[in-house]
Formats: C-alpha cells, sequence, structure tokens
C-alpha cells in the first residue's frame, strides 16, 4: 500500500515531467526559460534527486571559523573523519560522506547541483584554491544508510566564492546543523547566511558547542533567543557540548538535548548524552524529512512565485497571441467568397461517363449503338452550329481563365493584408509577419503557382470526384440506383421507337431539346443526367415522368448533383491553401493559434490538476 509520501513523490515526479513538456509547448510564447526560476531549481536540485529510491538526509554542518564544526562532523560520521582532512578554515571546498554503496543507487551530481563532484581521494583536495566549485565525497561505512553528511567551509569568510558554495550547500541540504558558540552565534555573516535558510523555510538543529556547563546553562536561552531574533530560524531542536578538549579529540564529546521553546524554568540537570547520528537518522529523521518537503512544496506551490505563477504567466502571455490570432484571421486574408464553380456540362459529362461504366449486357449494347448513330445524326448540325457561330470555347479551358484569375487576384489581397497587418504594430505578429513578406516575392510565388497549376490535371481530378461520389450514391442509396437502372433497361427498350419520332418532332435531340425550356440551371443538369440515364434522346421525358410525377426524383438528383460542385470547390480550395501553405504562410496560422489555445490543453489542465493533488495530499514520510 503506497504511503502519504511515496504518493506525493509520484506526484511531483508526474509536476517535474509535466512542466518540462510544457516548457517545450511555450516556446512560441517566448517566455523566460525555466532555468535559473527559483521554484524550479528547487524541484531539480532538490525535490526530484531525493524522491528518487528510498528517502534519506543530507545534514551539512554550517557555522563560522574556529568553532569546533570538525567534531560536530566526526560525531556524525561516527569515526574520525577529520584525521585524513584538513577541516580547518583553509576548507574551500565542501566535503561529502555518505554510507556504503549509496553512490551505487544514487546519483551524486543531481542530489549537490551546483557542484562538481569528485571522490575525495587526496587529505589536501578540499584545500586547493580552484575557481570551480567542487564537492568532494567519501564513503563511510560506519554511517547509517540513510543519512549524508556535509562539512562546509567556513560561513564568515570574506572570499565571495565561499558565499556561492555556501548557497548551494543551503540548497541542497535537508537540515542544517548551526554550530554556534558564546562568540559566533552573533556574528554578522552567520546570521545572514540564516535568515537566507528562515526564508527557504529549512530545518535547522541548533549546537551551542565550547560551552562552560553547567555554568552557561543560565545563558544559552539568552544566546538562542538572540540567534532566533536576528534570524527567525526556529530549530527543531537543541543541543549543548562542553567545552572538553580531551573528549572531542577522542570522538566522546557528549551532546546535550534541551527543550525548545525553552521553558520558563528549565532543568538544571545536564541529562543523558545523546547520539546525533542515530537522532537524524532514526528519532528525527520523519519529522526532518517531513518539514523539508512540506516546505519545498509551499514554495513550489506558491501561488506567484511556484508553479501557479509560471502557469499564469503562460495565460497572459497566450493573451497575446490569442489577440493575434483573431487579428490574423479577422482580416480573412486567405478568404475568397467568389471561388468559379465548375460548369455543368462538364459534371454531366463525366456523370454519364461513369454512368456508360455501370451499364451492362442488352442495355450497354443498345445505349452503346444508338449514341454512336446519334453522334453521327448530329454531327452535320453541330458542324452547321461550329461554321455560324464560330468554334465553342472549350468549358474546361475556360474554368481554368476563371481559376487562375480568381487565384491571381486571391495573391494580390493576401498580400496588400500581410502588408498592412505587419505595420499595424502588434508586437507578436509583426516580427513573424516580416519573416513572411521576406520570403518569396509576390512574382515569384505567382511563378511558382503557375507552374504547379499547369501541370494540374483537372479532368482527372473531376473523374475521380464524380467516381467517389457517385460509388458513395450506389452504396447509400442501393434503391435509387437499382431503380434507375431499371430505368435504363426500360429506355433502352423503348429507345428504337422513341429516337426518331422526338428528333424529328423537336428538330433536335431531346437532350438539347428540353434543356433550354427549364430555366435554372441545376434543373438543366438533373435533365441531362436524367437524360442521359434514358439514353440521351426523347427517352428523357419518360425518365422524368418515371422518376416521379411531383418531381421529388428531379430535386433528388438536382441535390447530389450540388454537392458535386461543392465537393469540386472544396478540393480546388484546399489545393490552393495546400500551396499557400508551402510557399508564403507556412505555419504562421497553426503556431498563433497552438500558442492561444495552450491553456485550454490538456497538458496545461494536466499540471493544473497535479497541483491541486500536491496540495490536498499531505507529505508524511512516517506513512
Amino acid at each position: 500500500m503506497a504511503t502519504p509520501f511515496a504518493e506525493s513523490a509520484q506526484g511531483v515526479r508526474r509536476l517535474h515531467a509535466a512542466v518540462v513538456e510544457l516548457e517545450q509547448s511555450t516556446r512560441l510564447l517566448q517566455l523566460p526559460p525555466l532555468d535559473g526560476r527559483e521554484w524550479y531549481e528547487l524541484l531539480t536540485r532538490k525535490l526530484m534527486p531525493q524522491l528518487v529510491g528510498d528517502p534519506y538526509i543530507v545534514a551539512a554542518v554550517v557555522g563560522g571559523t574556529n568553532i569546533g564544526k570538525s567534531v560536530v562532523f566526526n560525531h556524525l560520521a561516527g569515526c574520525d573523519a577529520s584525521a585524513t582532512s584538513p577541516l580547518a578554515s583553509g576548507t574551500k571546498h565542501p566535503t561529502c560522506l555518505v554510507p556504503q554503496g549509496f553512490s551505487q543507487r544514487h546519483d551524486l551530481s543531481a542530489i549537490f547541483q551546483g557542484f562538481v563532484v569528485k571522490e575525495w581521494t587526496e587529505a589536501a583536495a578540499p584545500l586547493q584554491e580552484v575557481a570551480e566549485h567542487r564537492l568532494f565525497w567519501r564513503m563511510i561505512p560506519e554511517l547509517p544508510e540513510n543519512l549524508l553528511v556535509l562539512d562546509t567551509p567556513d560561513i564568515d569568510s570574506d572570499a565571495e566564492v565561499n558565499w556561492h558554495r555556501a548557497d548551494c550547500i543551503r540548497h541542497c541540504a535537508d537540515v542544517l546543523i548551526a554550530v554556534l558558540t558564546q562568540q559566533k552565534y552573533n556574528d554578522a555573516a552567520v546570521k545572514q547566511f540564516f535568515r537566507k535558510a528562515a526564508v527557504e523555510g529549512k530545518a535547522v538543529i541548533v549546537v551551542f558547542n565550547q560551552c562552560q556547563l553547567p555554568d552557561d546553562e543560565q545563558y544559552w536561552p539568552l544566546w538562542l533567543d538572540t540567534f532566533c531574533r536576528e534570524t527567525e530560524i526556529q530549530p527543531e531542536c537543541v543541543y549543548l557540548a562542553p567545552h572538553d578538549r580531551e573528549a572531542a579529540e577522542n570522538g566522546r564529546l557528549p551532546f546535550f538535548i534541551r527543550e525548545f521553546p525553552v521553558p520558563d524554568e528549565p532543568s538544571a540537570e545536564l541529562g543523558d548524552a545523546r547520539d546525533l547520528s542515530a537522532e537524524l537518522s532514526q528519532l528525527r529523521f520523519d519529522d526532518i524529512k517531513y518539514h523539508t518537503l512540506q516546505t519545498s512544496l509551499s514554495r513550489l506551490l506558491d501561488p506567484q512565485q511556484g508553479v501557479p505563477g509560471y502557469l499564469d504567466e503562460v495565460r497572459l502571455k497566450s493573451l497575446d497571441f490569442q489577440s493575434a490570432a483573431e487579428l490574423f484571421s479577422s482580416n480573412q486574408l486567405a478568404r475568397i467568397d467568389d471561388w468559379p464553380p465548375v460548369p455543368n456540362s462538364l459534371l454531366v459529362y463525366h456523370v454519364r461517363d461513369w454512368w456508360r461504366e455501370q451499364r451492362e449486357g442488352f442495355p450497354r449494347a443498345v445505349h452503346n449503338f444508338y449514341n454512336t448513330v446519334g453522334r453521327g445524326v448530329v454531327a452535320p448540325f453541330r458542324w452547321a452550329r461550329n461554321h455560324i457561330a464560330g468554334e465553342p470555347t472549350d468549358p474546361l479551358e475556360e474554368y481554368r481563365k476563371r481559376e487562375w484569375n480568381t487565384i491571381v487576384e486571391a495573391i494580390s489581397r493576401l498580400y496588400d493584408g500581410l502588408t498592412q497587418l505587419s505595420q499595424f504594430g502588434n508586437a507578436l505578429l509583426q516580427p513573424r509577419l516580416e519573416k513572411v513578406l521576406a520570403g518569396k516575392s509576390r512574382e515569384a510565388l505567382l511563378e511558382t503557382l503557375s507552374t504547379e497549376y499547369k501541370a494540374l490535371d483537372l479532368a482527372e481530378e473531376m473523374s475521380q470526384l464524380v467516381a467517389a461520389q457517385m460509388h458513395t450514391f450506389r452504396d447509400d442509396s442501393p434503391q435509387m440506383y437499382a431503380f434507375l437502372k431499371r430505368l435504363d433497361t426500360v429506355a433502352a427498350a423503348a429507345r428504337p421507337m422513341t429516337s426518331v419520332v422526338f428528333f424529328f418532332a423537336g428538330g433536335l435531340p431531346v437532350g438539347q431539346a428540353v434543356s433550354p425550356l427549364m430555366g435554372d440551371a441545376m434543373t438543366q443538369a438533373a435533365v441531362h443526367i436524367v437524360g442521359d440515364i434514358a439514353g440521351g434522346t426523347g427517352a428523357v421525358v419518360v425518365g422524368e415522368a418515371a422518376v416521379s410525377g411531383t418531381s421529388e426524383g428531379l430535386r433528388y438528383l438536382e441535390s447530389k448533383f450540388r454537392q458535386l460542385q461543392a465537393g469540386f470547390t472544396a478540393r480546388r480550395v484546399t489545393w490552393f491553401s495546400e500551396l499557400l501553405r508551402a510557399h508564403l504562410l507556412g505555419s504562421l496560422q497553426e503556431e498563433l493559434q497552438s500558442a492561444a489555445d495552450l491553456p485550454h490543453s490538456e497538458l496545461f489542465a494536466s499540471v493544473q490538476a497535479i497541483i491541486e493533488d500536491l496540495r490536498r495530499q499531505p507529505v508524511d514520510v512516517r506513512g
């Protein structure tokens, strides 16, 4: 069963992964990077490294010059660690003692971010004067498996480089062992360090060293009161260590715990000596870890300075992109309302061609024979018409000319609109538009489009669309399709009788004679369709009457015909849009809209949900 600590650890890991992914998505917003933000440094340097595997404590022994930090350090280590390390005021780099096997289970570089982590193999290594911020580590078998102990350079040093290292140590540590003396508890540099620790909510254990006991029992509460008032530190606990050089040198120095807050009548008895290492790793481990994670999470989830503040920043920036996207789209730069419709005759031709392919057997043979005869009969009339009125314009070429003129006009309007928008002054849109306009010139773009346009086979595209739509009609309306097939068969049987009668009665084949009498162009097209189904001559009248005396069938076919026109126009507009995207606009519109929609994305909502879960989930390693 998962403990609350484990659940919170999982939540923190999920939050880290989500905010990293969110930062990738917010690149268009041009926000400052997450690296360097205090909450992100806390998340990556403190929480993430310590939430991998079993929990542990990093205890940093800190204090001023010559106050006996090495004694406390040795006591925590459980051995004379200082015997091989010059832990006096000359130490320039922190040193860390780790339990056996810890370095194999954990990444020390991740725990001590800000430092170059090196194994401690030479006694004088921490004394070297180098600009690189180093941290030396060494394995100590005597250490409890959940405790790391840090010895640090003097925090009252005048060396500026030590201040930076002190800050990094403070960030990495779970608990600060504040070693104070009668001479150093009120030192300005020491208090400045712990003021920062108080602001960061660090767990602090105070050790008053070199005390004259029992005489100093009446004074340490005064020293502590001054220290706490000046730094705002509220220590987890307080220990007193006597001034006993022989005991300190032999590793037998006792540490006596004292109550905090100090009672009105403190006990005069020294009490039993405590093992600081055992206190940290066992008795006070849960309290310290609880304090550390609670403090870190409270800073991480701070409404202004934490992750929620970052989300607010994303929201505000996205609003600017929303304005830019609306400005771009409200001008309707790429909208074309007057795209030319495909001529009815072209669609009729392809519908007839498709239908001819569906015929089989007797209807196919009869219709093919009479259509061949019909073309021969009509040929003289067509020659006479062309001789008098001139050769008719190819409807496909006429359509291509009208469509190309529409494209040229649309590009002209688009360039004019983009130029105006680039001068409008929108801080987000302007540089992107200038980048677009600095690319292909108008003439070069038209030349590119012209080359691609000439290579298009519009007839084949129309044929494919008609075939797809007619197959859909056949599959979706099987009864209507079957009825028209039967009608086509009837027309084939009736054709030898009706063709001659209606031809001479009307002076022209019925498919050409009836159409001018129908006022609506769409109705004309529908008559052509039915006419072709019925054979292309006199049987068209039979077909229309057979479909429905109230023309319901005709209106049905008319609606299908309108779908063909709309579908073809949509394909042509899509083709034009894709060319503009490929050769001019790129992903500008999508980028603007994507940035504007970011606060409404699943990723953004996921980060918010994780934050709320962490706020509701108590962090407690005691499970």
